[in-house]
């Protein structure tokens, strides 16, 4: 039977039954104490391209576990005791957060407590919608949804040592290729300080963008979804997290070199050149990321479940 179908023959079944809308009430309760973090999610994802392409690899990665993964609809729309589980402690991680902010610097790390409160809360809402046959997809997705917003705090300030790690990585490539390369920083009166590649004496601006970043961070991001999800022991998950952080900064090394070697020949198509060399090292490192730490590309025991 399809999703809606049976969705709908659920609620038919439910919707005179007093339980059924307590439980609506907690969720929706629940929604509105994260919609502040839900506001800001999508502001970021927003202001942040490299944001905003992780999550569109997060919901194609899950359409894939979808997909091919065998997930089954079991009681949809049923507070089962997974969903209440996720659902209780969403609740509890959010009243911790809450009084860590009312505490004050003394326990301030208390409030990225919302962050896994929130991650707890979509797979609760998902659990209950859908059923408990959901549980490993949305453990899944929601460990890795968590680490992937808290990295995404918790790193802004390596933004520098990235840009000179990649900076200076991508010149030695491209010095044993025989070119001239020198790099260091540039400041300027009343302008943040640039980190400047000077290549046969053409002058490459290594941007927040170059520091690898968002590649990094996607591919770490795949390597641990694909780890749950195999349900891998820790030293898995750590070679799992190697893979991707060397996958994801060999690309982005990759991508400014190319960039760096085509630009004196694209210089009047240099933006487009830049977004097409960038495009196509970021997906190129992710598929290479997902079929080498066997994410599933065809259904589980080799036939599509009906």
């Amino acid at each position: 039977m399809p999703i809606r179908q049976q969705l709908t023959h659920s609620f038919k079944e439910k919707y005179r039954q007093q339980d059924f809308w307590l439980h609506i009430f907690l969720f929706a309760m629940l929604a509105i104490a994260l919609w502040p973090i839900t506001q800001w999610f999508a502001r970021s994802a927003h202001e942040q391209s490299r944001l905003l392409h992780a999550v569109v690899v997060l919901g194609l990665a899950t359409v894939f576990l979808v997909r091919f993964g065998g997930i089954k609809i079991i009681e949809p729309l049923s507070f089962s005791d997974s969903a209440r589980r996720a659902l209780f402690l969403s609740y509890g991680l959010l009243l911790l957060s809450y009084g860590g902010q009312l505490i004050g610097d003394a326990a301030s790390w208390l409030h990225l407590l919302i962050i896994p409160a929130y991650c707890c809360g979509l797979a609760a809402g998902a659990r209950f919608v859908f059923g408990p046959g959901t549980v490993q997809l949305t453990r899944t997705v929601a460990s890795t949804l968590c680490a992937f917003l808290l990295m995404s705090i918790l790193m802004e300030p390596l933004d520098w040592p990235l840009r000179t790690i990649a900076g200076e990585w991508s010149g030695w490539v491209l010095s044993n290729l025989g070119n001239t390369v020198e790099l260091g920083p540039m400041n300027q009166p009343e302008e943040p300080p640039k980190l400047i590649l000077l290549v046969n004496g053409h002058p490459f601006h290594v941007a927040s963008e170059c520091n690898g970043f968002g590649v990094i961070l996607t591919a770490l991001l795949i390597s641990l979804l694909l780890a749950v999800y195999r349900k891998l022991g820790s030293f898995a998950i750590l070679l799992n997290l190697f893979v991707g952080l060397t996958m994801g900064f060999a690309f982005n090394v990759l991508r400014i070199v190319i960039i760096v070697l085509l630009a004196p020949s694209l210089m009047d198509h240099y933006l487009l050149m830049h977004e097409i060399v960038g495009g196509l090292s970021y997906w190129s490192c992710l598929i290479i990321i997902w079929c080498f730490l066997n994410g599933p590309t065809q259904f589980e025991g080799g036939s599509e479940t009906k």
